[in-house]
């Protein structure tokens, strides 16, 4: 009852899209799917088939025949497993229908119906007749088991077979699943419906309607094939090149590049150097130690996140409390050290500056980059 209601539903979809004029014939049939709960990927030159992707390859009045290439891979996807849909008449198909031991033949006139002759493949939603307007059936050429879905008085217009794990349905009619085909009989649209019936739940099918393509076999891109396959293009790509070069270099030093690893920078006790002997006649040591004490606590306060403004015992407290390195008390006698207290010699200065510069290898703190050179 479920199963009925369901086909009376499609059924009654298909009536009502063919009544859209916006429809297009070429994107009837994939809207028709999608509406069956199916995932349809559209093959196109953008979207080339990809047969491990899909449950089902649907192929709808093909106007190019697949290559030899192609027909080798449909007909692994199908010994694999996978469902092969084929609708359509014309001559291109030879190569698709010759690797399945099937013929197409042509009639003298066109077929408008086509009866059902045996006992219907569809047993649950049967139709006793389809519109098919077909000049061609199709012959057994091998003897193969094949079941014949429905037949003329010469030969069957739709037949299906097992293949390996796979199945295969040949239809001698590309205007059965177009819009004018299914807008005459509701029968014709009970055939897809039965179709579409046999494959899983939401399988995925990829639809080729008119031309086929896969990876190997699509146009090359046009712009590509502008600029890469003629010498114009090339040649606007060498200046474009060019001129990117020009623009990244321009400005450039060309040198010896320069270290930027920490230990390459200049240590304090260089500065204290370079300082002293620069300052040494103005007597400012005590600047240069509260600059190095003001540096070390800023880099002390970034990595411990306090604040390097706080007072000597409370900035101690602090370290402590957040785990920094303190070794024998180094830390704590070289903050009280750094403090300025009265005129201070070159080598107090300098052996402040070293034990600083082993504190900050010690604990891996940033060195703040000084740029003083020595001067004197």
């Amino acid at each position: 009852m479920r199963g009925t209601k369901c086909a009376l539903i499609f059924i009654a979809f298909i009536c009502f899209q063919i009544s859209c004029d916006s429809l297009e014939d070429d994107t009837f049939l994939h809207r028709a799917l999608r509406k069956l709960k199916f995932r349809v990927t559209e093959i196109s030159e953008v979207y080339p088939a990809r047969l491990e992707r899909y449950d089902a390859l649907f192929l709808q009045d093909l106007h190019k025949a697949p290559t030899e290439t192609e027909v080798k891979g449909i007909q692994s996807f199908v010994n694999d497993g996978g469902t092969l849909i084929v609708a359509g008449h014309n001559r291109v198909l030879d190569g698709l229908f010759k690797i399945y031991g099937l013929e197409l033949r042509d009639f003298s006139e066109t077929q408008e119906f086509s009866r059902i002759a045996d006992k219907p493949f569809f047993w649950r939603y049967p139709v006793a007749e389809i519109r098919v307007r077909t000049d061609s059936v199709i012959i057994e050429s091998v003897e193969r088991e094949v079941a014949v879905l429905y037949r003329t008085a010469d030969g069957a217009v739709v037949v299906t077979f097992r293949d390996g794990e796979g199945r295969v349905f040949f239809i001698a009619s590309a205007y059965l699943f177009s819009v004018d085909g299914l807008r005459y009989d509701e029968s014709n649209a009970t055939l897809l419906y039965n179709l579409m019936s046999t494959l899983p739940r939401n399988a995925r099918i990829g639809l080729a309607e008119r031309i086929y393509y896969t990876v190997e076999t699509r146009p090359p891109n046009p712009f590509a094939a502008l600029v890469f396959g003629t010498r114009g293009g090339l040649g606007a790509v060498y200046i474009c090149l060019v001129l990117f070069i020009f623009l990244m270099l321009r400005g450039r030093r060309f040198g010896k590049p320069l270290d930027v690893r920490e230990r390459s920078r200049r240590l304090s006790s260089e500065y204290v150097h370079a300082m002293t002997a620069l300052y040494q006649k103005g007597n400012t040591r005590p600047d240069i130690l509260r600059h190095i004490r003001d540096t070390f606590r800023a880099d002390l306060g970034n990595r411990w996140r306090i604040n390097p403004n706080l007072d000597t015992p409370t900035f101690l407290r602090e370290l402590t409390r957040r785990g920094a390195v303190d070794v024998d008390e180094e830390l704590t006698h070289l903050v009280t050290d750094l403090e300025p207290s009265g005129n201070i010699s070159e080598a107090q200065l300098l052996n402040i500056a070293k034990r600083v510069d082993t504190y900050r290898e010690v604990a891996n703190i940033g060195r703040t980059q000084l740029t003083v050179h020595r001067s004197l």
